[in-house]
């Protein structure tokens, strides 16, 4: 049975556990270890579940509020996003949009700013998101030289070169997934299961 439709039999009990199939269901790859970021929509109350279940974990949580109650929730391991963020080709890229060459907490504001700017009109929406979760840099240049379109496969992000590669990617994201809503479904809270994985 596809895990979709075991999520569906079993609805969550509370919001808390409501909280957890949100993170198993949309940010499994960092939860895994296989990934530097996630994002998810919530509101901020769900946000602050989403922090309370990480809580005592490497990862970290910011909320980039866009409309109303609404926002993204930012899931980042500090390390190895900053590692990502300052490569020399991806500092390259970001300093075209204003970016400065510094701590990973400051180019954090920055997004925060530019995604404030983007909600009063000011900016079209800072695409450049798509580095901050550790898209291939090849794939967001795709994503803004076609405007979306254009792309060769479209699965946890649009893919505009390398095919094989992303391919094999998407498969361990979706393997991540199904591990983390099984884990949730057998009764695991989302910080063991995180702990567990820096065991592995």
């Amino acid at each position: 049975m596809p895990i979709q439709e075991i999520v569906q039999l079993k609805r969550p009990e509370n919001e808390e556990m409501k909280a957890a199939f949100l993170l198993a269901i949309h940010c499994a790859p960092i939860l895994r270890g296989s990934k530097a970021a996630n994002i998810v929509t919530v509101t901020q109350e769900e946000f602050f579940r989403v922090y309370h279940l990480l809580e005592g974990t490497e990862i970290c949580c910011r909320f980039f509020k866009t409309k109303e109650e609404m926002g993204i929730s930012y899931l980042y391991r500090e390390r190895e996003i900053g590692e990502y963020l300052h490569t020399e080709k991806i500092q390259s890229f970001l300093n075209g949009y204003g970016y400065q060459n510094s701590s990973t907490s400051d180019m954090l504001e920055q997004l925060a700013e530019r995604i404030s700017m983007y909600n009063h009109g000011k900016i079209v929406f800072p695409h450049e998101i798509g580095i901050f979760l550790e898209y291939p840099l090849h794939d967001v240049k795709g994503f803004l030289a076609n405007n979306g379109r254009n792309y060769a496969y479209s699965g946890y992000w649009k893919v505009y070169q390398e095919l094989e590669g992303a391919l094999q990617t998407f498969k361990r994201y979706d393997e991540d997934r199904d591990y983390v809503i099984r884990a949730v479904l057998s009764g695991r809270a989302i910080r063991e299961i995180v702990m567990d994985t820096v065991l592995e």
